[in-house]
């Protein structure tokens, strides 16, 4: 058996890079299909944290829709730039210290790694106050307490005082991410929906076209829709998998992938892809799982990053994606694992 993947990238440097590497390539993926099914309803049931003028929004229940979006937009002009000074970002779960996601640096991303591959310590001040900030909960506000270990391999994190919920499954890996920002880190609604959409299947389908594995048997996990750049119109990122033993490492026929849908164009990216073959090989099987933990503005700029929590049977990462008006790019991605 073999995996195939459309991984991008893939927090380089992390010690367990060499189990992923059957898992993960060297570049992004992208493909574009254009669905034949026409979108009706998108969710029966709409839960959206909408916009706030502060750091800390309320989470509101809006009715079933019937309508080709999910959420309302409100457009909101963007700052006139983000912010210009260091922006570090941690990721963390339910327990242990928060690790080193990655930082801004006034006009780009910045790794969590030196060029020499080195970890670098995460420049957050002990009692000082961060923004927590995930997609299932509204955001927090936690003191840093001293370093300790944030992953086996040695490197070291801050804990935060900040009641966050368990990340999918319970208790592995990272729902989460903290940050020092003064500036509303959701500026526009972001709403996750339940509900049949099969339009959304057939893109989830699409993206394994050409693969050896039944896509016809994976199903829609999540679907968040969120106007990530503030021009009125929404996007929609979508966890689409098949797993059949989520006890076991991974089975023949097992697929995941996160797709990026214009709710306008109905047009879709690929964003990240993976699936076990069966090639006749015996070989160890391994599926990696997608899901969204947050849509977030993360450097002040007014426009939201996604957040993808990767993980599988012994490890997990965080991605984290721009929209540059397209599609969404990989600017930073961290993790832990065996």
């Amino acid at each position: 058996m073999s995996v195939r993947s459309t991984a991008a990238k893939h927090w380089p440097h992390v010690a367990f890079l060499v189990v992923m590497a059957g898992i993960a390539s060297a570049c992004t993926s992208q493909e574009t299909s254009q669905p034949s099914p026409t979108l009706t309803s998108l969710a029966t049931t709409t839960s959206t944290i909408t916009p706030s003028t502060t750091t800390t929004p309320t989470p509101t229940t809006a009715s079933p829709e019937s309508t080709t979006t999910a959420a309302p937009t409100t457009t909101v002009a963007a700052p006139s730039g983000p912010v210009g000074s260091s922006i570090p970002l941690l990721i963390g779960g339910e327990d242990g210290n928060w690790l080193l996601l990655g930082s801004w640096q006034a006009d780009h991303w910045m790794s969590a790694f030196s060029d020499g591959g080195d970890p670098i310590a995460p420049s957050v001040a002990v009692d000082s106050t961060l923004a927590v900030s995930g997609l299932d909960f509204a955001e927090l506000s936690g003191t840093v307490g001293p370093n300790g270990e944030a992953c086996f391999d040695g490197r070291e994190g801050p804990s935060i005082d900040a009641a966050v919920p368990p990340p999918e499954p319970p208790g592995f890996g990272y729902s989460a991410l903290a940050l020092p920002a003064s500036w509303a880190l959701k500026p526009r609604p972001v709403a996750q929906v339940s509900g049949g959409v099969p339009a959304y299947r057939q893109l989830g389908e699409d993206a394994f076209d050409g693969d050896p594995v039944d896509a016809s048997t994976g199903k829609v996990e999540q679907i968040v829709v969120a106007d990530l750049d503030g021009d009125g119109d929404d996007e929609a990122i979508v966890t689409f998998e098949h797993v059949q033993d989520p006890a076991l490492p991974g089975s023949i026929g097992d697929l995941a992938a996160v797709l990026l849908v214009d709710t306008t164009s109905r047009s879709s990216q690929n964003v990240i892809s993976n699936s076990v073959e069966d090639d006749g090989e015996d070989s160890f099987a391994i599926i990696e799982r997608y899901r969204v933990i947050d849509v977030a503005d993360l450097n002040g700029d007014g426009r939201m990053e996604v957040a993808i929590h990767a993980w599988y049977y012994e490890g997990a990462s965080v991605i984290l994606y721009e929209y540059d008006g397209t599609k969404l790019v990989q600017v930073l991605a961290t993790g832990c694992g065996a």
